[in-house]
């Protein structure tokens, strides 16, 4: 029980964010009525494995409040740094994009009747049930995040139908930032509300004084934002290449990895500190049955182009390896015994394949 609890801490915090190290971003615009959704992330480690999650699969939440349990409806690509089943964002089968940012303001529910759910693995969970916008703010109904288990996040969500939406837990409840109430679809490391009022203060001059007395983290938003309003799909620039000019803009000395999802194309595009050639996998390639091993990548494999033919089979200790090199470069999980990192190594090991 000691370990459990161990292990369920550490879960809980693999993606905290000191105050000196937030700076990620992400946004999304429209082009041919299919969303290009662009992200930063910015942290102290690069270790990261791209996975490929399969449909059918039993799972229950590793949490000790009420966990949830759920079959998965969806196959989808994950960025994962501290574990499989604990993605930092991915894009699944049916064109749901999903990417997680730092808020410090979060407050989530306090514990109800509803199924529990860590932070990292509730993004697991609506890419593997949800293909809408409105089904991912629906399934606040039946299920949570657990205070217990979670960091302070908010997120940035898109679909094929051409919704986004920003979603926040606010003093104990879920903000969901949608149609009208999303003129700007970006995210920082701010709330929405107190981002766009900047964005709106600001009015396109940056000499304007609201702007020289905002933080790094409302300017970056302002940035992004500025991006998005320019974007011209008639000034026939690739829109891949157009997102990645905005990630540009707004990175940092410590930008790990920069991702960009067309949705249109199901490709997801990414490039890395240790591998600056711009690779893509091709969403639409993969066998998503459960029946068939699944598939993993380093972020810094490959050349530039496609891929998607040279991920190989997941296994235990390239788990394991993962979340032991993460750790190691983290200053708050460096003294986390072996035995523990095992334990969350091995999580996946208890999922079932219901073919």
């Amino acid at each position: 029980m000691k370990y459990l609890r161990y292990v369920l801490l550490l879960v809980s915090i693999t993606a905290i964010y000191s105050n000196d190290a937030v700076a990620c971003t992400t946004f999304c615009f429209m082009n041919d009525g299919e969303w290009v959704y662009g992200r930063n992330y910015d942290w102290s480690t690069e270790h990261c494995l791209v996975m490929v999650n399969k449909r059918g699969v039993v799972k229950n939440a590793l949490t000790q409040d009420n966990p949830a349990s759920w079959v998965s409806k969806y196959g989808s690509i994950t960025f994962n740094q501290y574990g499989r089943e604990f993605p930092l964002g991915g894009m699944n089968e049916a064109g749901l994009v999903i990417e997680v940012m730092w808020l410090e303001q979060t407050e989530y529910p306090h514990p109800d009747s509803r199924r529990g759910l860590s932070d990292l693995q509730w993004v697991q969970y609506q890419l593997d049930n949800c293909s809408t916008v409105d089904e991912v703010v629906a399934s606040d109904g039946d299920v949570r995040i657990t205070p217990r288990n979670a960091t302070p996040l908010h997120f940035l969500v898109c679909d094929r139908t051409g919704r986004a939406a920003a979603i926040e837990f606010l003093e104990g409840k879920m903000v969901a930032h949608t149609g009208n109430e999303l003129p700007v679809s970006a995210l920082t490391n701010s709330t929405y509300a107190h981002s766009l009022s900047l964005y709106k203060a600001f009015d396109g001059d940056q000499n304007r004084e609201a702007f020289a007395a905002a933080d790094y983290s409302l300017k970056r938003f302002v940035w992004a934002g500025q991006g998005l309003k320019n974007w011209n799909p008639l000034a026939g620039d690739s829109p891949v290449d157009y997102a990645f000019g905005i990630l540009e803009k707004v990175a940092v000395d410590f930008t790990q990895f920069r991702i960009v999802y067309d949705t249109g194309n199901g490709r997801i595009y990414y490039c890395c500190q240790s591998n600056e050639d711009i690779r893509y996998v091709d969403v639409n390639e993969f066998d998503y049955s459960c029946s068939k091993p699944v598939k993993v990548l380093d972020i810094v494999a490959g050349e530039a182009g496609n891929v998607t033919g040279i991920f190989s089979d997941y296994t235990y200790e390239a788990n394991y390896d993962l979340i032991n090199k993460a750790y190691s470069g983290t200053d708050f999980l460096k003294e986390v015994p072996a035995t523990v990192r095992e334990k969350v190594a091995r999580y996946p090991e208890g999922m079932t394949c219901n073919q």
